[in-house]
């Protein structure tokens, strides 16, 4: 994602999106109003960026950068968490979505108040229907945000890995299922994210 591209036309960030900055430039060279769409979003979860540069360099090579405070930043020193986000949000601009998106950790790079918003994306996405997304996360804050019937537990069982969803581990998964089953409310109140944190899940 960090690589300068040749100058040619691309209609997707590629598989691993290596072709990120070509399929910005295009967008922005056919469709400047979803290019606009792409910067306003990104600054939304990512205040810092004032802007999305593409443009070629003096090798011939279409190079992105992004403008943080007027100082145009290129993608060699761009943290991979913000890649990551540019590159689902640059995706809203392909005209055939891909039929499933891999997207590993998504909380790398982005301050953790941004996770709501990261999560409200990934959310709004999957409801169009178009796309399967597959988002692995190491996060205490995300599953907190994302609905029960969504959530997978991965774990290691006698040296396999196991995939089990959220909703096998019982009526006690969520904080709000224990206060209704503590009467007297001294237990234990944990969020998917503190029991996370405390192991219950083997994570």
């Amino acid at each position: 994602m960090r690589a300068a591209n040749p100058v040619k036309e691309v209609l997707h960030i590629g598989l691993m999106g290596e072709e990120l900055a070509a399929f910005l430039n295009t967008v922005k060279a056919l469709d400047p109003r979803q290019f606009d769409a792409v910067k306003k979003a990104l600054r939304i979860i990512i205040p810092d960026v004032d802007d999305i540069d593409v443009g070629v360099n003096d090798l011939g090579e279409v190079e992105l950068r992004l403008v943080e405070a007027g100082v145009p930043v290129p993608a060699s020193v761009i943290s991979e968490g913000t890649l990551r986000i540019l590159g689902l949000l640059a995706l809203s601009g392909a005209k055939e979505m891909p039929a499933l998106i891999g997207f590993e950790e998504p909380e790398n790079g982005i301050h953790p108040r941004r996770i709501r918003l990261v999560a409200e994306l990934l959310k709004n996405r999957s409801l169009l229907g178009q796309t399967q997304y597959i988002v692995t996360t190491h996060s205490p804050l995300l599953p907190d945000l994302i609905p029960d019937e969504a959530l997978f537990i991965c774990k290691k069982v006698a040296g396999k890995t196991t995939i089990e969803p959220f909703s096998s581990w019982g009526p006690l998964g969520r904080r709000g299922d224990i206060d209704e089953a503590l009467d007297d409310k001294a237990g234990e109140e944990l969020t998917v994210s503190e029991r996370l944190l405390r192991g219950d899940f083997d994570a």
